[in-house]
């Protein structure tokens, strides 16, 4: 009896080693497969723009020399920014360039902006304007997409629009802009955020 008794007992044992191994290889899985859905999902809410309410003046931001923190009108936190001009109606803009993360299909662009007396000139181009840019790693130009554009005395709007990112795209700039034309524009809360496949085409039926 001694023997099949042993025999069963073997068994029994390396059936449970085996199904722990199983279970341990299992719980492997899922927590490396919850790992990187967690990681794909805090990726896609990320917004790639730094200091993107200027609650840091102009930290991350180039052109500070072409227009000032708004203190007193701005759409949320301390600060928003503004570029004014009365004469000249030369080109003005913010920008800043982020890169792409890796697999990025497409990206989400949005913007409040809020003008008053921005004049209307002949070219439609020539407006208060929320512009990006897809560049290479150079930061050479790819091509060139209008978030928004604003003329005459608008309150604050929030523009926003889903672009699918070029093939050899590495970078965006975007560019916060009074674009050949006077008047005063105010720019607050700007977001650059992933989409997938799905979520693009969610956006762009």
């Amino acid at each position: 009896m001694a023997e099949p008794v042993w025999n069963l007992y073997s068994v029994l044992k390396n059936n449970f080693i085996d199904f722990n191994s199983n279970l341990q290889s299992l719980m492997k899985h899922f927590f490396l497969f919850s790992l990187l859905f967690m990681t794909t999902i805090i990726t896609a809410q990320t917004n790639l723009i730094k200091n993107a309410g200027f609650e840091y003046e102009f930290v991350n931001w180039r052109g500070e020399e072409n227009g000032a923190l708004s203190t007193y009108d701005k759409k949320s936190g301390k600060n928003g920014a503004l570029i004014n001009q009365y004469t000249g109606a030369e080109w003005r803009a913010f920008d800043q360039v982020v890169s792409i993360p890796r697999n990025t299909f497409a990206i989400e662009c949005s913007a409040w902006m809020k003008t008053d007396g921005v004049e209307i000139q002949k070219e439609d181009y020539k407006a208060a304007a929320i512009i990006i840019e897809f560049t290479t790693d150079a930061e050479k130009k790819i091509s060139s997409e209008l978030i928004g554009n604003a003329k005459g005395t608008t309150s604050w709007i929030n523009y926003k629009k889903a672009i699918k990112v070029p093939a050899d795209a590495k970078k965006i700039r975007i560019m916060l802009a009074l674009a050949q034309t006077n008047g005063t524009v105010f720019f607050d809360d700007i977001k650059i955020t992933t989409l997938s496949e799905e979520e693009f085409l969610k956006r762009n039926p």
